[in-house]
């Protein structure tokens, strides 16, 4: 009788190790990951990988490494694009070098690491003297556009409505002139073509791509005065965002507008 009250007087000790589903088909791994907290992606929150590290990277991680790469990407490009504009004596190296970096650029859209030094240095070489002669002429239009600036900023017209028509005039060829050689160092197709060719599609680019040429012009002309003001901002960074901007707005786009061409010239002539 009194090993009877004993035993009833004892609460036996709970099992608290949770019950295991060994019927078939059951998931262990699901069991195991069902006590563990999960964000709205489905991933586990406080789970940690094999090598003790998080199990996912979080987004402004890659964010931050994407934008350091970028620049870094952005201060070789400069620095080689400065190399070979001085090893052109400027006048000649100016043009082979912007479409060599935009060459950098596009070998890096995908992720890519770039050899930008050996990258450029190739494009350089195999067109020094295409690149000159399809750009060259724009680029004195550029040179021309802001020295009549800069004469009817001085005070050189002699009536107002001369001044403002002159004004007009320049911002309008310095805008053209710089979206169609932007189109030629961005796009390599279009400096690939006969050289009245290119001619021709880099000086219907500002027309045919109204929005991104307007946007081409505002980005560069807000980065030029920027680089103005901070000099060494310019000096690491100038040439090689110019032709990065030119790049992204007319890239691609300049290489879809050419597909377009390509076919409705194909189907007008069937």
């Amino acid at each position: 009788m009194h090993h009877d009250t004993a035993q009833r007087g004892v609460t036996p000790e709970r099992d608290l190790t949770p019950e295991r589903d060994d019927r078939p088909g059951r998931d262990v791994t699901a069991q195991r990951d069902a006590s563990v907290g999960r964000d709205a992606g489905g991933h586990p929150m406080s789970r940690t990988d094999h090598g003790g590290g998080p199990a996912h990277v979080p987004v402004w991680v890659i964010r931050f490494n994407e934008a350091f790469e970028r620049v870094y990407l952005v201060l070789r490009v400069n620095a080689a694009w400065l190399v070979l504009t001085l090893l052109g004596l400027v006048v000649l190296g100016v043009a082979p070098a912007s479409c060599a970096a935009a060459d950098a650029y596009i070998s890096g859209r995908e992720g890519d690491r770039v050899p930008v030094w050996r990258t450029m240095w190739a494009s350089y070489r195999s067109q020094i003297v295409r690149a000159n002669t399809r750009m060259l002429p724009l680029l004195v239009v550029q040179g021309g556009a802001l020295m009549m600036l800069w004469i009817v900023m001085g005070g050189g017209a002699a009536r107002q409505a001369m001044t403002v028509v002159l004004a007009c005039l320049a911002v309008i060829s310095l805008f053209w002139a710089t979206v169609s050689a932007s189109a030629l160092a961005a796009v390599p197709r279009v400096r690939r073509q006969d050289l009245l060719v290119s001619w021709r599609i880099s000086l219907l680019i500002p027309g045919a791509l109204p929005l991104r040429s307007v946007g081409l012009g505002l980005l560069l002309l807000v980065w030029v005065l920027l680089c103005w003001a901070l000099w060494p901002v310019g000096l690491l960074l100038g040439a090689g965002t110019a032709v990065d901007i030119a790049v992204s707005l007319l890239g691609r786009r300049g290489e879809r507008l050419l597909d377009e061409l390509d076919r409705a010239s194909a189907a007008a002539g069937g």
